[in-house]
């Protein structure tokens, strides 16, 4: 009887065993499951990005005038020379350049550019691309009106000839370099279709696409935004916040090199006096101004001491004129500035 409980007692630990690894291998198998499915999701939400643009008139760099677009076409086409953030100039199409004398420069082009069709790029490429935008109603009109005409050597070897000399005219050779057929670039992105209402991008060496979708008007693209239509919106507006709202998203701002200024009327001869300009720099209260000016959306970073201060190995960080009445009145007093019923003169 003993021996026969014993063995009733192991048979069951054996069925519970079982049970128990029948269990936790469903678990597993569910679990793994729902990390590839949670996986795929991701690859899907991370190889397609919805991208929402308004007013779009062609996709073409040569004749669009959309800053969005162009931000576009910078994706697809690529120039001879790029320009850093910090105003550098770095190769592009161009591998080398020199200037032979005041109006002519030998550029050297990358052989091993192909267009997204896998067509060689060539010198020829290059002539066309000038030629065109000498014909058109083209944002880059000023790049090119200053060149007489392109000569080629051979495929990868080129001389700009200019009808006159331009000083740091290597800058003006960042336009961006179209073949004759159309929506093909030699950029890291190349495009996979074009409709009234879709942009589709992908990129070359990976299988990551985006979805660049056309709204008809700024209202449209923002219902769409909050409707989770779409996933990167970019705006000018400073009063976005009104439109969004303030949660439910992330923000960046990038600041641009447009700058609102008040002009001084330098005919008077009390600008011939440095003290005066450091004075007034230091007398006025800038960030007041832009307080004022875009509704309570002010920072530092939106007043500029220097044209080129958002990136450029020319700005020196050191120059600073920050609101200080009284250090622009001890300026203009070490300088030889009397006071004078409110007015500082000078005798």
């Amino acid at each position: 009887m003993k021996e026969k409980t014993i063995e009733i007692i192991f048979f069951i630990i054996i069925i519970f065993l079982i049970i128990l690894a029948i269990y936790f291998l469903v678990k597993n198998n569910n679990t793994l499951a729902k990390n590839i499915r949670t996986k795929k999701q991701e690859e899907i939400i991370d190889n397609n990005i919805n991208l929402g643009i308004t007013d779009f008139d062609n996709l073409n760099p040569i004749l669009s005038k959309n800053q969005d677009v162009q931000y576009i076409s910078k994706l697809v086409y690529e120039p001879l020379i790029n320009i850093t953030i910090d105003f550098r100039l770095e190769a592009g199409l161009a591998k080398e350049w020199a200037m032979l004398d005041d109006k002519t420069y030998l550029i050297l082009l990358n052989d091993e550019k192909k267009w997204h069709d896998a067509s060689l790029f060539s010198a020829k490429d290059v002539e066309y691309t000038v030629n065109y935008i000498k014909g058109q109603d083209s944002i880059y009109q000023d790049n090119v009106k200053n060149i007489e005409r392109i000569e080629v050597i051979n495929d990868y070897t080129i001389k700009i000839h200019l009808f006159e000399k331009e000083d740091d005219f290597e800058y003006m050779l960042c336009f961006p370099i179209v073949c004759e057929k159309e929506n093909i670039g030699t950029g890291k992105f190349k495009v996979l279709s074009q409709s009234d209402e879709i942009i589709e991008i992908a990129d070359t060496k990976s299988s990551k696409t985006y979805t660049i979708k056309i709204y008809k008007n700024a209202k449209d693209l923002y219902n769409a935004f909050n409707n989770k239509q779409i996933d990167i919106i970019t705006t000018k507006k400073t009063n976005y916040k009104t439109i969004l709202g303030e949660i439910g998203y992330n923000k960046q701002k990038i600041y641009g090199r447009n700058f609102e200024y008040l002009k001084l009327n330098l005919n008077n001869k009390i600008f011939e006096n440095k003290e005066v300009f450091e004075a007034i720099s230091l007398a006025i209260n800038k960030n007041e101004i832009i307080y004022k000016v875009y509704e309570g959306e002010h920072t530092d970073n939106m007043k500029a001491e220097f044209p080129l201060q958002y990136g450029s190995y020319l700005y020196d960080n050191n120059i600073k004129y920050n609101y200080d009445i009284n250090k622009a009145k001890k300026i203009l007093e070490d300088a030889g500035w009397k006071l004078y019923r409110k007015i500082f003169k000078k005798r």
